[in-house]
């Protein structure tokens, strides 16, 4: 039965949430546009109003579109043209507007928060279901105070909503593995096609399906082989069922062509000429295409674009060091740095707690989260991207799961509970700078730049705040190498370029985002000049002040 409005749960779980949407709210009131938001916002918008999918074709545009929902209401205007790139687009349709900046991305960013309740409602639900209450709690508390979540979960970027699709995809997966029925199957088709049409890298809930009935056969002893496959055959068509109908606009560039149709076409039309051909992946597409006349299809060459990106890498900062393609335990310093010290010790009370139960005793439920959650973070140590702790995201909530059900079985609860109430000090302590989190033992946010810079801190998230610091120190230019896009002349910063060393003749005040000053995207030596002075200020801890007049 489901639990009644007033019991202790209920009121507990809606006081959490209630928490983390006045701190995401209250919070991302202070902070400009994160990099590429006004790029999210106005390529969703797009597509709602003319069907056409332009930007970031290496993700499918669920996200986008949900993000940009409540700016129908609005009805801003679309720029007139895209000739000088997506980034000036976005620049153009959130700053030159009819409907003022703010409230479009105030609406926008509305639909992640929302996001982000959803996902801690269904977390704490799903956890109470298989392990009571007080695990319940213990999840809902350790999702709520993560400042990661809390910085993630207020920009319109689509990570939470996958972490949402992924975790509901799989718990409905091990419902209809326990009970075999036709919802179950439909349900998880569902959920997996809306997270592979929110990011590609959703496809990893394949292979945890097929070791998640693996194990279900082990702990049951009865393998239905023929059933398996053809429950995951249809959780696979309803996938790609969904996933094209994102791009149902452009359905008929997929009709098959004879060789006598394809002679009118000219190259930009040509799928083979429009895909990158450096991978597997595109080498494939790009066979398809030919050999069955498809036309260019922004869903392909997204998908070959995706396998490239993952494969050539991206340009990455960890401990001072550089690298064009990462490194391996890049996610496990990360997690390390920017999770509360108390949440490490209760990751640790957890597995302490763990040990004691041999795996035959192991309940179907703690599989259902344990191996996905195995899955993704071992294919985030593999990858090439590593930008910010961001893209683990999606692990998150299958962690808080077992943490709440490993916490809910120990003898000595207050030890747990004291430990949650540490982390939530922790977290709200940096209040409202949760993207440049980094806990106690890191030296916190201040050393920040020692260990990680880009969205794992600085993400152009400050430029009100610099404002905000210029008007109350009398400061009426500033010298400015500002890692984002928001405009500082929007805000009413003047400002003039920091080029180089030679502008520290020039006196004034400079201010140098943490990503630049540490060499990251920019030649390293560019600002070390810099870096061996000590800040006048930090504004929110991602843009430093320098005054030297």
């Amino acid at each position: 039965m489901p639990p009644s409005w007033k019991s202790p749960f209920v009121l507990c779980a809606t006081a959490l949430l209630a928490v983390c949407a006045a701190l995401q709210v209250g919070s991302i009131r202070q902070e400009s546009q994160t990099w590429d938001e006004a790029v999210e916002i106005a390529g969703g918008y797009r597509y709602l109003k003319t069907g056409e999918n332009r930007f970031f074709l290496e993700h499918p545009p669920l996200g986008r579109i949900l993000v940009a929902l409540p700016l129908l209401l609005l009805d801003p205007a679309l720029p007139a043209s895209e000739a000088q790139g997506h980034i000036a687009y976005g620049a153009d349709f959130l700053y030159r507007n009819r409907v003022p900046a703010d409230t479009m991305l105030s609406a926008a960013r509305s639909v992640t928060i929302a996001v982000t309740l959803a996902l801690g409602l269904a977390l704490a639900m799903w956890v109470k279901r298989k392990w009571g209450a007080t695990a319940a709690l213990f999840a809902l508390a350790l999702y709520v105070f993560d400042p990661n979540i809390l910085a993630q979960g207020r920009y319109t970027k689509s990570g939470l909503l996958l972490t949402l699709l992924c975790f509901l995809a799989c718990v409905a997966w091990s419902e209809y593995l326990e009970q075999p029925a036709r919802a179950w199957l439909l349900a998880t088709g569902i959920l997996f096609g809306l997270a592979i049409s929110t990011k590609y890298s959703a496809a990893f809930l394949l292979p945890a399906f097929a070791v998640l009935a693996l194990v279900h056969g082990w702990c049951s002893g009865v393998y239905p082989w023929r059933a398996w496959m053809r429950a995951l055959c249809v959780v696979s068509g309803i996938g790609a069922i969904l996933l094209l109908s994102m791009f149902a606009p452009e359905g008929k560039a997929l009709l098959p062509r004879t060789r006598g149709s394809l002679a009118g076409w000219g190259p930009a039309e040509s799928l083979r000429s429009q895909v990158d051909q450096s991978t597997l992946t595109g080498r494939a597409i790009a066979f398809t295409g030919a050999h069955l006349g498809w036309r260019r299809h922004t869903m392909l060459v997204g998908m070959a674009e995706f396998a490239a990106y993952n494969q050539r890498g991206h340009e990455a900062y960890l401990l001072g060091m550089h690298s064009p393609k990462g490194w391996w335990y890049f996610f496990p310093v990360a997690f390390a740095v920017k999770t509360p010290v108390a949440s490490l010790a209760l990751i640790l009370l957890a597995l302490l707690t763990a040990r004691r139960t041999r795996l035959r005793q192991v309940p179907f439920a703690v599989w259902t989260m344990a191996v996905p959650l195995a899955i993704y973070v071992a294919i985030c140590f593999m990858s090439h991207v590593d930008t910010g702790l961001r893209h683990l995201l999606p692990a998150y909530p299958f962690l808080f799961a077992l943490m709440g059900a490993a916490l809910s079985s120990v003898p000595w609860r207050w030890p747990a509970i004291v430990l949650v109430c540490l982390a939530a000090v922790e977290t709200m302590a940096v209040y409202p700078h949760f993207t440049a989190f980094f806990n106690v033992a890191a030296g916190g946010p201040a050393q920040g730049p020692r260990y990680l810079v880009d969205s794992s801190l600085d993400w152009g998230q400050d430029l009100k705040k610099l404002k905000r610091y210029m008007d109350e120190q009398g400061i009426e230019q500033v010298r400015l190498a500002y890692f984002g896009t928001a405009e500082p002349e929007y805000y009413g910063i003047r400002s003039v370029p920091l080029i180089a060393q030679k502008d520290a003749n020039s006196g004034g005040v400079v201010a140098v985002s943490a990503t630049f000053l540490h060499g990251l995207y920019v030649p390293e030596s560019r600002y070390a000049w810099l870096r061996q002075r000590t800040p006048s200020a930090r504004i929110g801890y991602s843009i430093y002040v320098y005054d030297l007049r």
